[in-house]
């Protein structure tokens, strides 16, 4: 880490190097480290830690490349201390080719001067040599220099190669390099696939100026996408006025004004370095992008497999209801418990909407039949696809003429027709189109968010930012790490969980899996050790995030790690504390906390802290075992509306497409949205139109963006619609004085407004 000073650096250095040994021996293990091992790698967060195993990863597969650059290095006498050190160090295969000097290939430009002008080579290696002399001793060595334009070649190529020149240039172009965008002449209609909009969609950068250090990460996405399709040209602009005296500097000791050194500056800066250093700008700044995208979908995934199950207030079942048009509303009865009662199809379209009510209020009346408890209304479960707003209208329209009272949710159906074709899911409904196994998981997700949209993979629940564009291997791992994070927060009860949700237990591979389930009913954890493959190591990394439930060990359905068991017995004793305890009869930490973990410290041989960890472990286990519910939230709280008064609405019917929208008088105040993606410019949300609207971060006043969650219902001021069908909305309820007045006004200069340039920060 460079520049480390403060006292906050040294801790985080001091974790590092103890937990990197931990990540070596096993980098899956990673849950693991984060909650029994936090005595060690506090205070590095679970992304930390996963960082360090990725640079682990990236530092073990440059080896080869290292060893290469080290062993050249030796042999070329370089003792440089900062040289040596960094080429240990670096984790970047560029920084490391950048370093290494390859040699001519056979048929290149040097190779062919080599072999017309054998004795060129060692002159330009003496004047290489001799290029941090001070006392000019390198003029006679000059008049060798035959033919000087084959001379000035070679020459340009050690300059080139050369690290401190790369470096200061580097330095240079990253603050320096503008980039210059144009739209391209005409459109490569091969390049348009499924996931590739339009040049249209590329308006904004038809004549796009801008520094390249001041793009932001999703221009850069956009901007490659766009060029990679070839609706856009890209062009980078450099002054090339001061680079001759940044090469100076860089190599010489003092100024060589013989027109040999001036050619070969200027040959390895036009053939060989500005085309390098632009592209690796534009390379890091796509791969830093890229890394921006993947986080953000990270966190949007994590946002929504960690949703809080549904708090059904006493309700038994629900209706869950996916929309369509032609083949009809998918309709779906659930128990409490995610269990199908029935399934049906209702019919809306022409002569077969009164039809499609009464079947409705017969679907309706069957809910509230198993509802035990008399509840004051049944639930519906909306998903909010194509057709959900004219769904809606149906069952209000048909519950309000029955007299019964509905709550309607909106919930998110992306990825659902893509678990209904699976196996596992034909498994579960074998006699059952994959158009009403979509509803049943529609109901579910709203239930338990985990337990189903775990399922699903990641990339189909539309959480992404340019996920097309990114490295799919890459995009596949995170997510993947992201999944088993989650699960590893909440646990699974071994018995009784669906495989889908048990492969991400950290450490346990599919395979294993299957022989668990085979293996049920599992009794205690260490029963995990008699399955076929589960060795040692697996079972510390797996065992705490598997829970077992009603088995003959009580802490088996706790957060303590079975390492920690007799421990864990001493300090409930110490404590005064029973597992079947209420919450309420159990204290938050306390002084005594603190003395009794230094006592167990004496008697066990352990790390005060880690004595601390086991403490708070039990007393989370008593008091809140689901971490979902841990800030007394839960499905109604995350996914109440926000920013919304009691007169908000869903669209009114002259505004139900997005034609009928631009005829309306914008701003359309306090309309109904459902969060679908949060990115780092605003957050995409479903209004009941064919395009989703954006929510720009300026558009949401205090409100700070990381306080959205992918499915909370909030309310929305539509503000304008751009002739590309482009929505604007702001929060409900904010002064949007400025966007009133012309709709097609307000949205076309909201289009065409270049992006904002960022402030500097003060620096600190």
């Amino acid at each position: 880490m460079k520049n480390v000073a403060s006292p906050i650096d040294k801790h985080i250095q001091h974790a590092i190097k103890k937990t990197l040994p931990l990540l070596n021996d096993d980098p899956t293990s990673v849950p693991f480290l984060c909650r029994y091992r936090s005595d060690v790698i506090d205070p590095l967060t679970t992304k930390q830690v996963h960082q360090l195993s990725e640079y682990i990863q990236k530092y073990a597969s440059s080896s080869s490349l290292r060893n290469k650059v080290l062993d050249q290095l030796k042999e070329n006498g370089c003792d440089d201390p900062s040289t040596l050190s960094r080429a240990e160090t670096t984790i970047s295969k560029t920084e490391l080719e950048d370093m290494y000097i390859r040699p001519p290939s056979k048929g290149s430009l040097e190779d062919r001067i080599g072999k017309e002008h054998p004795e060129l080579a060692d002159v330009v290696d003496e004047l290489w040599n001799l290029r941090l002399s001070e006392n000019g001793e390198d003029r006679d060595l000059i008049r060798h220099a035959k033919p000087m334009d084959k001379a000035a070649i070679l020459l340009a190529n050690r300059i080139a190669s050369d690290v401190g020149v790369v470096d200061a240039l580097m330095d240079y172009c990253a603050r320096r390099c503008g980039v210059s965008i144009k739209q391209a002449n005409g459109e490569n209609k091969k390049s348009v696939g499924k996931n590739m909009p339009s040049s249209s969609s590329f308006e904004t950068y038809h004549d796009y100026n801008n520094k390249l250090a001041n793009l932001r990460d999703h221009q850069v996405l956009a901007i490659r996408r766009g060029v990679d399709k070839k609706v856009l040209k890209l062009k980078f602009e450099i002054d090339d006025g001061p680079v001759d005296r940044i090469i100076q500097q860089a190599v010489f000791t003092r100024k060589h004004n013989h027109q040999l050194y001036k050619d070969a500056q200027k040959d390895a800066w036009t053939r060989l370095l500005r085309r390098r250093c632009t592209s690796r700008l534009w390379k890091e700044a796509s791969k830093k992008a890229e890394s921006r995208s993947i986080e953000v979908f990270c966190d949007n995934l994590k946002k929504a497999l960690l949703a809080p199950p549904a708090d059904l207030n006493g309700r038994d079942a629900l209706l869950a209801l996916d929309p369509g048009f032609q083949a009809g509303i998918k309709c779906a009865i659930l128990t409490s418990g995610g269990e199908v009662v029935t399934f049906d199809t209702v019919k809306f379209l022409g002569n077969a909407k009164d039809d499609g009510k009464s079947k409705l209020v017969s679907l309706l009346e069957q809910v509230r039949e198993k509802c035990r408890n008399e509840c004051k209304d049944v639930l519906v479960v909306l998903g909010n696809g194509h057709g959900t707003r004219e769904a809606r209208e149906l069952v209000e329209e048909a519950a309000s003429n029955a007299g019964i009272e509905i709550a309607v949710q909106l919930v998110t159906e992306a990825g659902a027709s893509v678990w209904s074709v699976t196996e596992s899911a034909q498994q579960e409904f074998p006699d059952e189109a994959p158009s009403a196994i979509a509803c049943a998981s529609i109901g579910r997700r709203y239930l338990n968010p985990l337990n189903e949209l775990v399922k699903i993979p990641p990339k189909s629940l539309g959480l992404g930012m340019y996920q097309h564009d990114l490295t799919e291997s890459i995009l596949d791992e995170k997510l993947n790490l992201t999944s088993v994070d989650a699960v590893a927060e909440v646990g699974v009860d071994v018995n009784t969980c669906s495989a889908a949700i048990l492969t991400k237990v950290p450490s346990l591979t599919s395979k294993l899996c299957d022989k668990i389930i085979k293996a049920r009913p599992i009794t205690t954890r260490h029963d995990l050790l008699k399955v076929s493959g589960l060795g040692d190591k697996t079972f510390v990394n797996c065992a705490g995030f598997v829970r077992v439930a009603g088995g003959t060990e009580p802490l088996d359905n706790t957060m303590v790690h079975p390492e920690s068991y007799e421990l864990a017995r001493w300090l409930l004793k110490k404590l005064r504390w029973q597992l079947t305890d209420a919450a309420s009869n159990v204290q938050p930490q306390q002084e005594d906390w603190k003395v009794i973990a230094e006592k167990a410290t004496e008697k066990f041989n352990i790390p005060t802290e880690r004595a601390m960890a086991v403490i708070d472990h039990l007393y989370t286990s008593i008091t809140s075992p689901d971490p979902r519910l841990r800030d007394n939230q839960s499905a109604d709280s995350t996914r109440s509306t926000f920013g919304c008064t009691s007169g908000c609405s869903s669209l009114p019917p002259n505004a139900s497409t997005i034609e009928s929208l631009r005829e309306t008088t914008l701003p359309l105040r306090n309309i109904i949205a459902t969060i679908r993606n949060v990115v780092d410019f605003g957050a995409f949300v479903d209004i009941g139109l064919e395009n989703d609207g954006l929510l720009h971060r300026s558009k949401i006043g205090d409100v700070s963006l990381d306080s959205l969650l992918v499915g909370q219902v909030i309310g929305v001021d539509i503000l304008g619609v751009s002739g590309a069908g482009k929505i604007s909305v702001g929060l409900a309820g904010l002064n949007l004085a400025a966007d009133s007045g012309n709709p097609k006004r307000s949205s076309e200069s909201n289009a065409k407004k270049p992006p904002a340039k960022r402030q500097r920060k003060a620096k600190i």
